[in-house]
């Protein structure tokens, strides 16, 4: 949206675009709680420990169908929008007296009205409750991440394949009056191995725990500055006895 856009121009898309920053997030909450599987995949393939061992076992896959960050870049198009239109209508209707900077840490995002830093508080819980729905890396594995390919990954698991197979066993050895004693018992023979890589496109927990971290720091920062900016002298309007005047002249 251009900055030479009018107001009215303005008030027509605004709430088109906070309803799509509305269903972006929701989607992704849904998404994120409920079908998190598709941001994991692996790999599972079987070698043969015997030379003579025939036996065709097919490698197993499931594929990744996207990552966090895909999915939140797609989100993010949408709610940037809803959020910059509902945030420029709160500016170009506010005062400029009800203002203060905002600031988190070192970062200054600049100098908002009361009303404008309301409606960002208002959104920022609902990024928030985007951002506590995301799932984690499983944490009984050990992940690395791939930065060619944007994701975390294992290294390679190993589970062995064992067979039972008839062997006989010797109990007492033949004697001059005693023919051997034998016994045929079914012991586990190991004949192979499956290896399996994971991959993910989830994050961490302490990635994830910076992230809301940073969510409250910013609310904490919307919330100081909305209290700096109402504590100003309140205008003094008198207008609404002259409106009665005139509405009931003459009448009443």
């Amino acid at each position: 949206m251009s900055n030479k856009n009018k107001l009215h121009e303005l008030l027509a898309v605004e709430q088109d675009r906070k309803h799509k920053s509305a269903q972006a997030i929701g989607e992704a909450v849904s998404v994120f709680t409920k079908k998190d599987v598709q941001f994991d995949g692996m790999v599972k393939r079987y070698v043969a420990t015997e030379a003579d061992d025939t036996e065709l076992i097919p490698d197993e896959s499931k594929e990744m169908v996207s990552t966090l960050k895909e999915k939140l870049d797609s989100v993010m198009e949408a709610v940037i929008a809803g959020v910059d239109a509902h945030v420029s209508k709160e500016e170009t209707n506010s005062s400029n007296t009800a203002r203060a900077e905002l600031k988190v840490g070192d970062t200054d995002f600049g100098t908002l009205s009361a009303t404008t830093l309301l409606a960002l508080e208002g959104h920022l819980g609902k990024i928030k409750e985007l951002y506590a729905a995301m799932p984690v890396l499983d944490n009984t594995r050990k992940w690395e991440f791939d930065s060619q390919k944007g994701f975390y990954k294992t290294e390679e698991e190993i589970k062995y394949r064992s067979v039972k197979r008839p062997k006989v066993i010797v109990k007492y050895e033949a004697t001059k009056e005693h023919p051997a004693q034998t016994e045929l018992l079914y012991l586990d023979f190991q004949v192979g191995k499956y290896v399996t890589v994971y991959s993910s496109g989830k994050i961490t927990p302490s990635q994830k725990a910076t992230l809301l971290k940073r969510v409250d720091e910013m609310l904490e920062a919307v919330k100081v500055a909305r209290a700096k900016a109402n504590n100003v002298e309140a205008q003094q309007v008198k207008i609404a006895k002259n409106i009665f005047e005139y509405i009931n002249k003459g009448i009443f």
